[in-house]
């Protein structure tokens, strides 16, 4: 799940989804294939949150029943916000060959149809669009068109009014959600969903000629004991990061044994929590991320479930999940990282986790380890 705020304006007499389709990729951090892509929004232009699942149809265009029973799920935990008023859906296929009597687009009606089903409580479907590849230039097709429910004046949000049948993609490239991800974030969008899983794959452990990792698990800290030096050896060293103005993340032998240390200890971890809302998330996340490919056992679990709590934070859903399920890989019994796979899995919007970043500032304090203020708000 990704969240944003606002769309571009839109006419009031005449809806252009091209703006929110462009958009797609940057939302996502990647660019989806054979997919079903929900957005929903509170009104026309107020985007609450961006969801992504697996498209499996039959030969015949009929959902198979994981997709049946994802979008199902996804309805019953999407009905538990309070601030959906209706959505969008869009179906991307490299296997959709249009016709020129634009009837091809009726074999995903009822994969829009259970979309429409599903998410009756939060506003049901307000228009849903058909798209080979999101590439600029593609040509889009709209196979469900907004319509008044009985009882309601005006479609669901976010399309009032009536859409083109037809139209042609602009460049999501540089669309505005694209542009912001990478101006004032730095972050490029992904070409497809596989390469989230590339970047954490296993790597070196280290930047040494001599290479000497720590064998065998290094123990937790005793339940109750709290040491700053942990902390305060990776908070220092994320600093470092943060002023690089040019290279990568290069760990000696000695200090990477030292980092994988002080993430054992479990308040050195909690406190840690802490930087996915500060400006330091980025430099914090390169340093996870560094440390996911490198270490092993609890240490890199520990690693990936900062990992994946910074991304939950940020609303990057996807990202979030691959970091977990990497987590889980190197110790499937790591606690914190099963508690944010559980959150995923039942659709924890991130501001709901707030508590457990405050109770990481007032760790902070308690051990007198100096971290930067809360610069970002929990996505959604």
């Amino acid at each position: 799940m990704t969240t944003s705020s606002q769309l571009p304006e839109r006419s009031a007499r005449y809806a252009d989804p091209d703006p929110l389709l462009a958009a797609v990729p940057g939302l996502l951090g990647f660019t989806p294939e054979r997919s079903v892509v929900l957005a929903l929004f509170a009104d026309s232009r107020t985007l609450v949150a961006t969801l992504r699942l697996d498209l499996a149809v039959d030969a015949h265009g009929r959902p198979e029943t994981s997709t049946r029973q994802q979008l199902q799920q996804l309805g019953a935990i999407v009905a538990g916000y309070d601030d959906v008023a209706g959505l969008a859906a869009i179906i991307v296929d490299d296997r959709f060959v249009p016709d020129a009597a634009g009837t091809a687009v009726n074999a995903y009606r009822r994969t829009f149809r259970l979309i429409e089903r599903s998410f009756g409580e939060v506003g049901g479907l307000s228009a849903g669009f058909v798209i080979g590849e999101l590439v600029h230039g593609a040509p889009w097709f709209t196979a469900w068109h907004p319509r008044p429910r009985l009882g309601r004046v005006r479609p669901p949000a976010p399309f009032f009014s009536p859409v083109p049948a037809a139209g042609v993609l602009s460049d999501p490239a540089i669309s505005a959600v694209a542009l912001q991800r990478a101006v004032y974030s730095g972050r490029p969008v992904l070409p497809r969903r596989s390469d989230l899983v590339a970047a954490l794959v296993p790597g070196p452990h280290c930047d040494s000629v001599l290479c000497r990792p720590r064998t065998g698990p290094v123990p937790p800290a005793p339940p109750g004991t709290r040491d700053r030096n942990g902390a305060t050896l990776v908070v220092e060293r994320i600093r470092q990061i943060a002023d690089q103005t040019v290279g990568i993340v290069e760990l000696t032998c000695d200090e990477t044994n030292e980092l994988a240390e002080a993430l054992c200890s479990v308040h050195t971890r909690d406190l840690l929590l802490a930087l996915a809302v500060t400006e330091l998330r980025e430099a914090a996340e390169e340093l996870w991320r560094r440390l996911t490919r490198g270490l092993s056992g609890r240490a890199g679990a520990a690693a990936a479930t900062l990992l994946a709590h910074l991304h939950y934070m940020r609303g990057e859903g996807a990202f979030a999940l691959v970091a977990v399920q990497r987590a889980l890989e190197l110790d499937p019994e790591y606690n914190l990282a099963r508690l944010v796979d559980s959150a995923l899995a039942h659709g924890m919007r991130p501001e709901s986790l707030s508590e457990v970043v405050d109770y990481s500032f007032d760790l902070a304090a308690s051990l007198g380890v100096d971290l930067p203020p809360r610069a970002y708000r929990a996505a959604g």
